[in-house]
């Protein structure tokens, strides 16, 4: 029996020996737990007690006493309902909204004033632009049984009179909203509104104010300050004025006849409040900055845009730009005096245009002014704010009477920048593989070695992702039967550079043509690659390198863009100052975008006007040539393609955005270009201005020119 007795004891302690920790661990906690209560509930007085008995007197009630006394003063006191017999009993309405019983409130409710004939259209415009710019977007119509579009809600009230729509709506916002919005925003269907500066415009207003804004307009032979706001540009009524408004509703409805719901509103106003139509509200920035610590000297003009420009040096000294209505006295090319012309022109017009029109808003019916001419006037650009001009105006005023006299008047105007959007571009990529092509005519052959040189330094020796296809152009006596080939050094070159690099593989294509045209020469590489090809079109003169094909791979866009950037040329050496030998002094500074490793010696300037370098894709040159086809038939076409550079034929007949921008990274040594007479009128122009514009800056031409008098008359 034992033995049978041990072996289930044994098994037992087996199956208990992992819980034997737990069990001990338990056991000791329980123990000295009783042993602790043991210690605060013993025999002893409860030093705390004593403590207090000793300050406020004998103690007579031990420590478990005045804990239960301490316990009865945090018993709640229960306080029966009772009502008052002889009140009337009063019914408590809660609210639907919390937010209505704490009494918080959204800024803007918009009320659309809409017809049953233009509420599946016009309306449903409106709702799908800006509903999710508002928080409550309501549409009010006269007539009843109008089929509601899904998503929108439409209140009918059954009369489509202008004085009973209004009132009705007046009086639908103020019964169902008038305690949730601070603002309500009025405006009828076919009103265009800019839903976020709107908002924007409702939450920074204050709304302890009765405030009625909008277009304001002249009543018909009414008093100037009798004024109402126009429907078409919808107008803002305060939640404090809608209020006021409301008891008046119905003695306007009988009392005013108008064929227009806002002309109606006005009169309302005007007739039971006083109140008119207001167009400009900021007269509390004038009230509050006298509390700021600039006072009344820190009121910047116009209220509300920020203050000028503060410089902090005579660098940084914002210039004004002089003009009249005929010139301008700060041109782009550095000349002193150049026509005010484009849009430069109509923008000065539109200054003095705007000018005139608040002058006249500002003193009629008193005076009526008329522009004689512009004096003077000066603009200057203020990144913090915008355009700022000040005009000086010749005017013929006019007074009621009839009497005339002319006045001069300086006036200040500014056009502010307006809101700063983000433009969404499609994403691009740098791992596009770029495929330069470079047309070479004979008289360019000489030149190609040095090009296929700075192509293997910038494009295949830090092993960019790209190709290269020479297009050699024969004239008709050039390279047949018994000529000599002009381009065997440049083939030789090209063999040379494919034995130095292995795996490099330089293509070229042989073209036959009398007068060669940028656009007949791409039209036959355009066939031999695929439709997403990336071209980089060159001259013999571009130095390709990893800066250049990185921006020629993100400027480019797909569908989008084309990009033709502006190389940096430098002048004529023969006119440009040398750079002193080594040791002789410091170097003189180089221009922008120059590399002093690529020479650029004696200066130069960034080619405004050549356009032979670009990148593009082939799909998009080719969708632009085939609407450059469409539009144009015959001996028309032929014409245009004689007379048209590739960056043409994407400006006129391709919709994709035309990106022209300097690239610091494009250097060119000087050289003269040949200007065929075959080029349109407008590239004939460009060419020759491109190569007089290189010679020289301004200085060393008029150096040149003082020299050469010096030694005629010598």
């Amino acid at each position: 029996m034992a033995g049978p007795t041990a072996m289930r004891l044994s098994s037992v302690l087996a199956l208990l020996r992992p819980a034997l920790p737990l069990i001990l661990g338990l056991s000791l906690g329980c123990s000295l737990s009783l042993l602790r209560v043991s210690w605060i509930q013993g025999e002893g007085d409860d030093p705390c007690v004593e403590a207090v008995g000793k300050a406020g007197g004998p103690q007579s009630l031990d420590s478990r006493t005045q804990l239960d006394q301490s316990d009865e003063d945090f018993k709640p006191r229960i306080v029966p309902y009772y009502r008052d017999p002889n009140k009337p009993y009063k019914k408590v309405l809660r609210t639907r909204y919390i937010q209505t019983e704490l009494g918080s409130r959204e800024r803007l409710l918009v009320a659309v004033l809409t017809s049953r004939a233009t509420l599946s259209t016009l309306a449903v415009a409106v709702n799908r632009t800006v509903a999710h710019h508002f928080p409550r977007l309501l549409y009010f119509t006269g007539q009843r049984g109008a089929r509601t579009p899904a998503g929108m809600q439409v209140v009918s009230h059954g009369d489509e009179r202008p004085a009973w729509l209004m009132s009705e709506t007046l009086r639908h916002l103020h019964t169902h909203f008038g305690a949730d919005y601070d603002w309500f925003f009025i405006m009828q269907d076919d009103t265009y509104v800019q839903a976020p500066r709107l908002a924007a415009l409702a939450g920074h207003l204050s709304i302890n104010q009765d405030l009625y804004l909008g277009r304001a307009e002249e009543f018909i032979g009414a008093g100037e300050q009798a004024r109402y706001c126009h429907g078409g540009f919808g107008y803002l009524l305060s939640r404090s004025l809608l209020l006021r408004l409301r008891p008046h509703l119905d003695g306007c409805r009988g009392d005013i006849l108008s064929a227009r719901p806002d002309e109606w509103l006005g009169r309302c106003l005007i007739d039971s409040l006083g109140i008119g139509c207001v167009s400009q509200h900021q007269a509390q920035i004038r009230n509050l900055t006298a509390l700021t610590p600039e006072g009344e000297a820190g009121l910047s003009w116009p209220l509300g845009l920020p203050a000028p420009f503060t410089p902090h040096s005579r660098f940084e000294v914002l210039g004004w730009d002089y003009f009249t209505e005929q010139h301008t006295f700060s041109c782009v090319d550095g000349a002193p005096k150049c026509p005010l012309q484009g849009a430069s022109r109509a923008d000065v017009g539109d200054a003095v245009e705007t000018a005139l029109e608040q002058l006249n808003r500002r003193y009629q019916p008193r005076l009526r002014f008329q522009k004689q001419r512009l004096l003077n006037g000066y603009r200057r650009f203020d990144p913090a704010r915008g355009m700022e001009y000040t005009l000086d105006l010749l005017l013929e005023a006019v007074t009621q009477r009839g009497h005339r006299r002319a006045l001069a008047r300086r006036v200040s105007l500014l056009r502010p920048l307006s809101r700063v959007e983000i433009l969404p571009m499609p994403y691009v990529t740098e791992a596009t593989r770029v495929q330069l092509v470079l047309p070479l005519q004979a008289a360019e052959a000489a030149a190609a070695p040095t090009f296929l040189e700075a192509f293997a330094a910038g494009v295949l020796e830090p092993r960019e992702h790209a190709l290269l296809t020479l297009l050699l152009v024969y004239g008709p006596r050039e390279g047949g039967r018994g000529a000599p080939d002009p381009f065997v050094g440049v083939k030789v070159a090209a063999a040379e550079l494919e034995r130095r690099y292995p795996g490099t593989r330089l293509a070229w294509l042989a073209v036959r043509a009398e007068a060669p045209s940028q656009v007949r020469l791409m039209d036959v590489v355009s066939k031999k690659h695929p439709v997403d090809t990336l071209f980089f079109l060159a001259t013999v003169w571009t130095r390709p390198g990893p800066e250049v094909l990185n921006r020629c791979r993100m400027n480019a866009i797909s569908g989008w863009q084309a990009f033709f950037p502006v190389h940096f040329q430098e002048f004529n050496p023969a006119l440009a100052p040398q750079r002193p030998p080594p040791g002789a002094g410091p170097d003189p500074p180089s221009p922008p975008g120059a590399d002093p490793a690529r020479g650029a010696a004696g200066g130069g300037r960034f080619d405004r006007q050549a356009s032979a370098e670009g990148c593009f894709y082939n799909a998009d040159y080719l969708a632009a040539r085939a609407r450059l086809a469409a539009d144009l038939a015959g001996q028309e076409e032929e014409e245009a393609l004689e007379g048209l550079e590739v960056m043409d034929v994407f400006l006129r007949f391709s919709g994709l955005h035309l990106f022209r921008a300097v690239e610091p990274g494009l250097v060119q040594k000087f050289s003269l270009r040949d200007c065929s007479p075959r080029l349109s009128e407008e590239l004939y122009h460009r060419c020759r201005l491109s190569n007089l514009e290189g010679l020289g800056g301004r200085a060393q031409l008029a150096m040149a020119l003082f020299e050469q008098e010096q030694a005629n008359s010598t």
